[in-house]
C-alpha cells in the first residue's frame, strides 16, 4: 500500500510539474525570462525532485519574482547569493498579499524542489494567467485534403501485381485468354480514365491510339509490356483508416523489435560494467576503513583530548577574567585612598585647619556675648514687671 501510495504521489507530482511548465509557456516564459537572463530552459519535472538544491532555489525564486512581477507586485530580484531565509519571507509575504494561506512550514522552499514549491510556483502562475487574460480558443479540426501523390509512391504496385498475375494466368489454357483479354483491357481503360480525371489531355490520345492498335492478342501484349513501367496508379485512400494505423503499428513495432535488441544488449552491458565498478568501489572502500581504523580511532581519541582542553583554557579565560576585574577594583579603590590621604596630609601641613578653628572661637565668644547682653536685658524687663505689679497691689489697700 505505502508503495502504491508513493507511486501515485510521483505521478502527480509529475501531472503537476507538466501543467505548471505548459501554464509558463503560455505565458511566455521563454522570451521573457530565460532569454533575457541568460538561463537554461527548464526541463518538465525540474520541480519534482531535488537535484541540485542551490541551483533550483535560485531558480525557483526568479520564477516567483517574474510571477509576481507579472501580478503587479514589488519585491527585489533575488540574486544567487541572497540569505534564502529573507527570500522565503518575502515570498511568503506576496502570498499573504494576494489571499493564499501559507499553512506549510518555510522551510520546505530552501531546498527548490518538491510538492510545497510546486504548488507555490502553480498557484502564482495560475494567478498571472488570470491576470494577463489569455484566451482559449476552441480546437479547430480542419478535413484532411484527399492525396494521391504521397499514397501512390507506396502503393503504386497493387494494380500492376494483379495485372501481372492475371498475365500469368493466361497459360493455363488458351479458351479463357479472350476473358483475360477482355479484363486487362477494362483494367486499362480504368487506368486511363483517372488519368483523364486529372486533367491529363495528352493520355487521352495516346489511350485512343492505344484502342486502335489493341486489335491483336500479341499487339496488346507487346503493347502492355511496353507501357507497364510507365503506369501510375492512383489510389484513393483515407489516413483515418484503420488499416493503415494497423499497418503503421506493425511497422513501428518491428523498428522497435530491431531496435530494442541491441539496446537490450548495451543496457545488459552497461549494468554489467556498472555493477562490477560498484563492486570494486566496495572493496575498495573495505580496504581503506580496514586500514584506516587505527588512525581514525587516533583521530577521535585526540579530538576529545582537544575538546577537553579546550573546556579547560574557557574556564581558565573565565576564572582570569573574573580576577581581572578584580584587580581594576581594587586598584581603582587604592588610588582614591591614596587620593584622600594627599588630601589630608596637605590640609595638615599648611596649618589652615588650625586658623579656622581660631575664627571659629572667635565668633563663638562675639555670640555668647550677645546672648548674655539679651538675657540681661530679658531680667531686668522682668524685674521691672515685678516690681511694677508689687507696687500696684500695695496701693490698693491704702485707698
Amino acid at each position: 500500500m505505502q508503495e502504491d501510495s508513493a507511486e501515485k504521489s510521483q505521478q502527480l507530482q509529475n501531472f503537476q510539474s507538466d501543467d505548471l511548465l505548459e501554464k509558463l509557456k503560455l505565458l511566455n516564459y521563454e522570451k521573457h525570462l530565460l532569454r533575457e537572463y541568460k538561463l537554461k530552459p527548464l526541463s518538465r519535472f525540474y520541480f519534482v525532485k531535488a537535484t541540485n538544491p542551490g541551483e533550483q532555489f535560485f531558480m525557483f525564486t526568479l520564477i516567483c519574482w517574474w510571477l509576481c512581477k507579472k501580478l503587479g507586485k514589488d519585491m527585489e530580484r533575488p540574486q544567487e547569493y541572497d540569505d534564502p531565509n529573507t527570500v522565503i519571507a518575502k515570498i511568503i509575504q506576496m502570498l499573504e498579499e494576494i489571499d493564499v494561506p501559507v499553512d506549510f512550514p518555510p522551510n520546505k522552499l530552501i531546498r527548490g524542489a518538491g510538492p510545497i514549491c510546486l504548488m507555490v510556483l502553480d498557484i502564482l502562475a495560475t494567478q498571472a494567467l488570470k491576470v494577463t487574460k489569455v484566451n482559449f480558443q476552441r480546437l479547430h479540426i480542419t478535413q484532411e485534403e484527399e492525396f494521391v501523390g504521397d499514397y501512390l509512391e507506396d502503393n503504386a504496385e497493387i494494380i500492376l501485381e494483379k495485372l501481372e498475375d492475371e498475365q500469368n494466368a493466361t497459360a493455363l489454357s488458351d479458351d479463357s485468354d479472350m476473358e483475360l483479354e477482355a479484363h486487362n483491357f477494362k483494367q486499362l481503360n480504368w487506368l486511363n480514365r483517372q488519368k483523364r480525371n486529372m486533367g491529363d489531355m495528352a493520355t487521352d490520345e495516346q489511350n485512343r491510339d492505344l484502342n486502335a492498335r489493341l486489335s491483336d492478342h500479341q499487339e496488346w501484349r507487346l503493347e502492355l509490356e511496353r507501357v507497364l513501367q510507365q503506369l501510375k496508379v492512383f489510389v484513393k485512400a483515407d489516413a483515418r483508416d484503420w488499416r493503415t494505423h494497423i499497418s503503421q503499428m506493425e511497422a513501428l513495432n518491428a523498428g522497435i523489435a530491431n531496435v530494442s535488441e541491441p539496446t537490450q544488449a548495451q543496457l545488459k552491458k552497461l549494468h554489467s560494467e556498472f555493477t562490477f565498478s560498484l563492486e570494486k568501489i566496495e572493496s575498495r572502500e573495505k580496504h581503506l576503513n580496514n586500514e584506516l581504523q587505527q588512525l581514525i580511532q587516533q583521530y577521535k581519541e585526540l579530538s576529545i583530548e582537544l575538546s577537553t582542553v579546550q573546556y579547560a583554557q574557557t574556564q581558565l579565560q573565565t576564572d582570569m577574567e573574573k580576577q581581572m576585574n578584580q584587580l581594576s577594583e581594587v586598584m581603582a579603590e587604592q588610588e582614591l585612598k591614596k587620593e584622600e590621604m594627599e588630601r589630608r596630609g596637605q590640609v595638615m601641613s599648611d596649618g589652615s585647619s588650625v586658623q579656622q578653628i581660631k575664627k571659629a572661637i572667635v565668633k563663638l565668644k562675639d555670640d555668647i556675648a550677645q546672648l548674655n547682653l539679651e538675657v540681661a536685658l530679658l531680667v531686668h524687663a522682668y524685674d521691672q514687671d515685678t516690681v511694677r505689679q508689687t507696687l500696684g497691689v500695695l496701693d490698693q489697700p491704702n485707698n
